[in-house]
């Protein structure tokens, strides 16, 4: 679909007809003629054409994060601020150019746009200075040809040379152009995007259905990779432009509490929510185990949801936390469903003509939680098998609460309620993680295929039960019985 968005890249503020559904780094690349931003995967895996982007946060204060234009839709621009490499280079090289370049970190080149760039929001946008936080920066950056030695040396150069940066972004903006990492006239504008022209339409058609054909996206992270040229006219929704649908909220329902999170939440979102983080604690340690910081960046839980892949990671983590969906239909109706009960088969959902997923709630109640994962890679790829679980105590160290959840095992993601049903009253021991690896090697019906053999997967599921209770009890060693 057509429709004039406005938008700034670099320098200049854009009021522009564009196709709604078409890919920002085509539009970047062709129409706007700049060739830095790089066309690679094209399923935001690589990082070559990486682009910082900036908005608006759900409490309205302006937030920067590199994103993949490969996954970035045109109407998905309205009222952001976009940042190619060509608009750091405005007044030559900066200290992040020079010291890529001092270190070795640039070979054929390729990749050295994505890097520079998500090394300069790193500077922008990260709260702790230091070369382990910068390397976690470029995780969504691939290079072929330096082995990474080099850019590693050219982040720890840096951290060392800005070690003092302030905290807020007004003054560190200001001193970072002071500093040529960013130029004067581009770093002033970085503090306050342009004001999108189709906010109040966008908000209202993310929630309020009119027509069921069109396409909801989120974040476009599944969306694109499936439709990397989506049909002219596929008029999509952009979820993510309506501020509210990116907020999470803490309510009081019958006198429990209960966390709201809405239907644009994306994955960083959840993770460095202060309410999240106190509902589970030390959760946030399992975001890079779910996604690069890129796509952690867009990727919406609903749409991973929707997405209704069996082992979809963010799907296992809200099973355990004991997810349900709010869904809404046209005009106006609503119900709750409970996640592992929207499942139906293999891609297929409970959801009615006209229904979108508008929310998820959480129960707010504090939990131990856990995540596990096996995988060809450690980081940063599809699971083999996937499990989460989380467990409320009794006063008498026995287990009040168990919610336990895997995925890849069966073609839907499943809750073992047998598996809670086991661990319910009794206290954490190694005989009880036997048990509980048991009944796990045993659930589901997982398949054979390139990622593993079904005997494999069900022998995952097993160790990875044991290790659920490795981490949420340390202090008992259980390991040492276990592994022995």
């Amino acid at each position: 679909m057509k429709r004039v968005i406005r938008f700034r890249l670099n320098t200049r503020l854009y009021e522009e007809e564009v196709q709604d559904e078409a890919l920002a780094l085509d539009w970047i690349r062709s129409t706007a003629g700049l060739k830095g931003t790089k066309e690679g995967c094209r399923e935001g895996d690589c990082g070559a054409c990486l682009v910082l982007m900036g908005g608006r946060a759900a409490d309205g204060s302006t937030e920067w994060k590199g994103v993949t234009s490969c996954t970035l839709g045109m109407g998905d621009l309205d009222g952001r601020h976009i940042i190619t490499i060509e608009g750091l280079a405005a007044d030559g090289l900066t200290p992040v150019m020079e010291a890529m370049l001092d270190e070795g970190a640039s070979q054929c080149g390729f990749c050295s746009p994505g890097f520079i760039l998500a090394l300069t929001g790193f500077l922008v946008s990260g709260v702790s200075i230091d070369p382990v936080a910068a390397m976690a920066a470029v995780e969504g950056n691939l290079c072929r040809c330096t082995g990474y030695g080099s850019i590693r040396r050219a982040a720890a150069t840096l951290c060392a040379d800005f070690a003092d940066l302030p905290a807020g972004l007004a003054p560190r903006l200001a001193l970072l152009a002071s500093r040529k990492v960013l130029p004067p006239e581009l770093a002033a504008l970085m503090a306050s995007p342009p004001e999108a022209l189709g906010v109040a339409e966008a908000a209202f058609a993310s929630i309020h259905p009119a027509d069921p054909a069109r396409v909801t996206i989120g974040g476009g992270t599944d969306y694109y990779v499936r439709n990397p040229d989506p049909e002219p006219d596929t008029a999509p929704r952009f979820s993510d432009q309506a501020p509210e649908a990116r907020a999470i909220r803490k309510a009081l329902v019958s006198g429990q509490a209960i966390l709201e999170l809405g239907a644009a939440v994306n994955t960083d979102d959840f993770f460095s929510s202060l309410l999240v983080r106190a509902m589970a604690p030390g959760i946030e340690r399992f975001a890079s185990d779910i996604a690069s910081p890129p796509i952690r960046a867009r990727a919406t839980l609903t749409g991973n949801i929707a997405n209704a892949s069996p082992i979809a990671d963010m799907t296992a983590i809200l099973i355990a936390l004991g997810a349900r969906l709010v869904l809404e239909g046209d005009p106006g109706g609503e119900r709750l469903v409970e996640l592992p009960d929207f499942f139906l088969g293999y891609k297929k959902l409970d959801l009615h003509a006209g229904e979108r997923i508008r929310g998820i709630v959480l129960p707010g109640e504090p939990v131990m939680f856990n995540f596990e994962k096996a995988a060809k890679r450690a980081r940063l790829d599809i699971a083999t098998v996937n499990s989460a679980i989380a467990v409320r105590m009794a006063a008498d160290g026995s287990i009040a609460a168990a919610r336990y959840a895997v995925g890849g095992v069966a073609p839907v993601p499943l809750r073992l309620k047998e598996a809670e049903a086991l661990l319910i009253g009794k206290k954490p021991s190694a005989a009880l993680a036997r048990q509980l690896g048991a009944l796990a090697y045993e659930a589901g019906s997982p398949i054979s295929d390139v990622r593993g053999a079904s005997r494999y997967r069900r022998r995952l599921m097993e160790r990875l039960a044991w290790a659920h209770c490795i981490r949420l009890w340390p202090e008992l060693r259980l390991e040492e019985e276990l592994l022995a």
